[in-house]
C-alpha cells in the first residue's frame, strides 16, 4: 500500500507529520479488514489499472495421458486455446476524514487531543473503505465472468438463520444454520473452479452465533479454531471467518448474512495510499489533522463470491 506524509502548512513540522501519519495508520491497520484479503494493484499516475483474467478450459481430454486418454501414439498434440480478458478499475472515489484541532482547546483541555482525534481519522478510513469493499464485494455476487468463466454462483438461501421468516429458536440453532450456509457457499465456490482461501465475512452477531453452534468450537477450553471463553472462532469448513460491521452496505443482496469469497472476487486500485496532512489554519486558529485515499473498485472474478441471505433473491 502506497504511504505519504504531507506537512504542508505554516504550522506544520515534520516531526508532527511523522507522528500524525503513523497514529493514523496505526488506527487504520486495527480497524480495517477486507483490504487484504482482495486484489489490490498500486499505479504511480493515470486514471484506471488493468486486471488480467484467465479463463477457465473445460476441455481436458487435449491433455490427458496416452493410457485411456485419445493421444494416440504418434499423432499431433491438440492444443488448447488461451483465454484471456481483462477488467479496468477506474479511479472514481476519494475516500477521507477530516478533523479540526482548536489550538486554545487543545491548550486548555487536560487529556492528549491530537492522539484521539489521529486514532479516529484512521478508524473512519478503515471503515469507510471496508464500506466500499463490501459494496464491491454484494456487486460481485450477481455478476457476469469473463474470458470462459462463469457468473457468481447462485445466493445461499437459508431462512433459518438470525433474521429469517424460520430462524432457529437458540443461538446454537441460529449458529448450526450459519455453519451449514458456510459450507454451501464453499462447496458452490469450488463448484466454480476456485482455488485459494477462501474469506466468509458475517456481522458480529452471527459470528457469536457461530462459537455457540454445537459443532463450532469446544465448550470446554480453546482449542485451534477457538472457544466459548475467547469468543472466537477461526474457520468453518475451512473457511476463513471475518467479522464486520459493514455487510449492509451490499444493498443489492436481501437479508444478507454473509460473503464468501477469494481474492480473485474484486480488485481496488491504489492512486494516493494512505495520506495524512497536517495543517495550521490562522483564520480558525487551529490544526487541521486530515486522511485520504484515492481509489477505484471494481468486480474481478464474480465466480470467486458468494452471498449468503436468509430470504429468497
Amino acid at each position: 500500500m502506497a504511504t505519504n506524509i504531507i506537512t504542508s502548512g505554516a504550522g506544520a513540522q515534520g516531526d508532527l507529520g511523522l507522528k500524525v501519519f503513523m497514529e493514523v495508520q496505526e488506527a487504520f491497520d486495527r480497524t480495517n479488514v477486507f483490504m487484504d484479503l482482495i486484489t489490490t494493484k498500486t499505479i504511480a499516475s493515470g486514471a484506471s489499472a488493468q486486471f488480467i483474467i484467465g479463463g477457465l478450459d473445460g476441455d481436458i481430454s487435449k491433455t490427458q495421458a496416452r493410457v485411456g486418454g485419445t493421444t494416440a501414439v504418434g499423432s499431433d498434440i491438440a492444443v488448447n486455446d488461451i483465454q484471456m480478458d481483462e477488467r479496468v478499475i477506474v479511479i472514481d472515489e476519494t475516500v477521507y476524514d477530516a478533523r479540526r484541532i482548536d489550538g486554545r482547546e487543545e491548550k486548555i483541555a487536560s487529556y492528549d487531543v491530537r492522539g484521539p482525534v489521529t486514532g479516529m481519522i484512521g478508524e473512519v478510513l478503515a471503515r469507510k473503505i471496508d464500506t466500499k469493499i463490501c459494496a464491491q464485494l454484494g456487486l460481485a455476487c450477481e455478476d457476469t465472468g469473463l474470458a470462459g468463466n462463469p457468473g457468481a454462483a447462485a445466493v445461499v438461501v437459508n431462512p433459518t438463520i438470525n433474521g429469517g421468516a424460520s430462524e432457529g429458536a437458540t443461538a446454537q440453532l441460529k449458529g448450526d444454520a450459519m455453519a451449514e450456509s458456510i459450507f454451501e457457499a464453499e462447496a458452490a465456490l469450488r463448484t466454480n473452479e476456485v482455488t485459494g482461501d477462501i474469506y466468509v465475512a458475517v456481522s458480529p452477531v452471527n459470528y457469536n452465533y457461530l462459537v455457540q453452534s454445537k459443532n463450532g468450537v469446544s465448550a470446554d477450553y480453546t482449542s485451534g479454531n477457538g472457544g466459548f471463553d475467547s469468543g472466537k472462532i477461526m474457520m468453518v469448513g475451512g473457511v476463513k471467518v471475518v467479522k464486520t460491521t459493514n455487510l449492509a452496505s451490499a444493498t443489492n443482496i436481501a437479508g444478507i448474512a454473509g460473503i464468501a469469497f477469494t481474492k480473485d472476487a474484486v480488485g481496488m486500485v491504489n492512486l494516493v495510499g494512505l495520506t495524512s496532512e497536517s495543517n495550521y489554519d490562522f483564520n480558525k486558529f487551529a490544526t487541521l489533522l486530515s486522511g485520504r485515499f484515492a481509489v477505484g473498485f471494481g468486480t474481478l472474478n464474480p465466480a470467486s463470491c458468494v452471498a449468503i441471505a436468509n430470504v429468497a433473491q
